[in-house]
């Protein structure tokens, strides 16, 4: 009989001892998990950096615009563009939300337009009205780098909040089950390991 008892509380240790294990298991997946959701966030800080490259090279075209510097800008727009098209290629490898997608492709739009008044702008023979169509698009480039950077923020915090409140729950989740395997632990054993008396 106390060989019996010995044998099912060493089982039963066992097999808490099982799912013990497979519980700091389930920890470090949920660690993994927790480790995917940075890097989402990365990701977003790859575009943030990529639209920061195609914002300093907007501003430096607006320098020379506003400087009236036609023979610099005419030298460096070959340059710029392929410059600004390396950019927008390395942002479209990104994982883009709908929202986002949208506004990206504004900004290949207005980027084409930009392309197009500059291949057609004589720059050895640049007015004010050249500069002028030159600054409105570069404008309207802002406005949607500016879109595109609220977005990068929005949704890199989103995916945070999403992975925190993930990993809070299975972390609570951990816990309890341990919990709860103690108190089994112990309603077991004093169950194999109680004997009545007999009157």
């Amino acid at each position: 009989m106390v060989s019996n008892k010995i044998k099912w509380s060493v089982g039963l240790f066992l097999v808490i001892g099982l799912i013990l294990a497979t519980n700091f298991i389930d920890r470090n997946n949920f660690k993994r998990v927790q480790d995917s959701v940075s890097t989402i966030y990365e990701d977003r800080l790859v575009a943030k950096d990529l639209i920061y490259d195609i914002q300093l090279e907007i501003h430096e075209k607006e320098l020379l615009i506003a400087l009236n510097n036609t023979t610099a800008y005419l030298s460096q727009k070959n340059k710029a563009q392929d410059e600004l098209n390396d950019s927008m290629t390395q942002f479209s490898t990104t994982k883009l939300t709908l929202e986002e997608e949208k506004v990206f492709n504004n900004l290949q739009t207005e980027l084409a337009a930009l392309f197009t008044l500059e291949n057609a702008t004589d720059f050895t023979a640049v007015n004010g009205q050249d500069n002028s169509r030159l600054q409105q698009q570069l404008d309207l480039i802002n406005e949607t780098l500016l879109k595109l950077s609220d977005i990068q923020i929005k949704e890199g915090n989103r995916q945070m909040h999403i992975g925190k409140k993930a990993m809070a729950s299975m972390e609570l989740l951990t816990q309890m089950e341990v919990w709860i395997m103690i108190v089994l632990g112990v309603i077991i054993q004093f169950i194999i390991l109680y004997s009545p008396k007999n009157n």
